[in-house]
């Protein structure tokens, strides 16, 4: 079955508008839930956490086409999860999504927080089933690095497996002459270190250190690193990097299904993909 996100018709709801770059974001969340529910469907109680969900559609700016976003790929899949949770701040994004996740799955378990990602991690606990045999994905979609790292933190003593987007080139590129400035905390929150601007000065790339800092920082929390199969989304057509999706697992099986999920995309992607040992 096909991964790539889904094309329908107008609902009339509330339908932000994507660039055709977001097509490959979407397509890699969707084949890792595909795979992962599959897996895993027998062996746990299954958990979706999506955090910054947005609306579940959203218009394609260049070709005018709607498509499904993650909150609803997450829900066509072959086995169900036993729970979704979605988390967004956005008002009118909250509510179409409210009213499209029960024409796709009715029979689904839903609660939708609404509410600053960063201030919603009590609720997605108390959320959560208590059950011992809990497995969470989580995928974090932010459209900036307003992402805190303790709201990571604050969720990683669970089994819970992480995709996390990093905004590096469409963030951190334009704006870090104003992220650098003494009274930003942003980039502080988003790698958990107030100190960063005494040892950015010894790197010299922002966006290689933003990303260095960040993995390391996931590190602390006894994630491996997944450098080396990060999906980078470059600008269409141009070899200038637009974000990252890193994969994030305390498991050997869910490294090893991020391994296939990102090995069966990647081996069709033909942008120029950028080392992580020199610079971006």
């Amino acid at each position: 079955m096909s991964d790539e996100p889904l094309v329908v018709v107008d609902d009339g709801l509330y339908t932000p508008g994507i660039g055709e770059h977001s097509l490959k974001k979407i397509h890699v969340h969707n084949r890792y839930c595909r795979m992962f529910t599959t897996a895993m469907r027998d062996k746990w109680q299954m958990a979706y956490v999506g955090l910054y969900s947005g609306a579940g559609r959203a218009r394609v700016k260049t070709t005018g086409a709607i498509v499904e976003t993650s909150a609803l790929g997450a829900m066509r899949q072959p086995h169900l999860f036993a729970k979704y949770i979605f988390v967004d701040t956005e008002a009118k994004c909250v509510d179409a999504l409210a009213e499209r996740w029960p024409v796709v799955a009715p029979q689904a378990n839903v609660e939708i927080v609404k509410k600053d990602v960063n201030a919603s991690v009590a609720e997605i606990r108390a959320k959560l089933p208590a059950n011992k045999r809990l497995l969470t994905f989580c995928f974090v979609d932010p459209f900036s690095i307003d992402l805190h790292f303790e709201t990571i933190q604050q969720l990683s003593d669970l089994r819970i497996d992480f995709l996390i987007l990093l905004m590096l080139g469409n963030d951190v590129r334009r704006n870090f002459k104003l992220y650098s400035r003494a009274q930003s905390t942003r980039i502080a929150n988003f790698i958990g270190s107030t100190d960063w601007r005494r040892e950015y000065k010894d790197d010299g790339d922002p966006l290689r250190y933003v990303w260095t800092k960040f993995d390391a920082a996931m590190q602390r929390l006894a994630y491996p690193s997944t450098k080396n199969m990060t999906f980078q989304v470059n600008v269409t057509g141009k070899n200038v990097l637009l974000y990252l999706l890193a994969f994030y697992s305390k498991d050997q099986a869910g490294l090893r299904l991020w391994e296939r999920a990102f090995s069966s995309i990647h081996r069709y992607s033909t942008q120029t993909m950028l080392p992580f040992s020199s610079k971006f």
